[in-house]
């Protein structure tokens, strides 16, 4: 009855798409919140699946990971001994996942309008740095793999 789900695309393609709408996105000339989100998202989305190409490398070394959310793969991937320490760093609260999760944060703050000081914001510059700190991880993990 039934047909088995065919996978067209692979996760590393849909990983690099996603990764080049988060780029196109910082291109646009107003960045407003809604931007910002979908930015937000689609790193999430690429980091999702870049995981889950990951985890084909490990697949016996490591427990199912498709049905985690991005955080949560990578957790899992951080056992496995050969890439362990890079993707550990990325989990620390300087590393990559938490500054996805601090811009999201923000976006979702409501204002104290109590406060003196002004607050941490998202802009264009930590935005290009969740960027670059994406590409370097990604660059590292994939050295890491091929030398394997």
């Amino acid at each position: 009855m039934g047909s088995e789900f065919e996978k067209l695309v692979k996760n590393k393609e849909l990983s690099n798409l996603y990764f080049d709408i988060s780029q196109e996105i910082l291109n646009k000339p107003n960045i407003d919140n809604n931007a910002q989100l979908l930015f937000l998202v689609c790193i999430e989305n690429s980091l999702s699946y870049f995981a889950d190409d990951i985890f084909e490398n490990f697949k016996d070394d490591s427990k199912p990971i498709d049905h985690l959310n991005y955080i949560f793969k990578w957790d899992e991937l951080s056992n496995v001994l050969p890439i362990k320490n890079i993707i550990t760093k990325e989990l620390t609260s300087d590393g990559l996942i938490s500054l996805i999760e601090k811009s999201k944060n923000i976006l979702f703050r409501e204002d104290n309008k109590n406060l003196i000081s002004s607050s941490e914001l998202n802009d264009l510059k930590k935005f290009n740095s969740i960027i670059d700190k994406y590409k370097a991880f990604k660059e590292l993990l994939r050295k890491t793999l091929d030398e394997c």
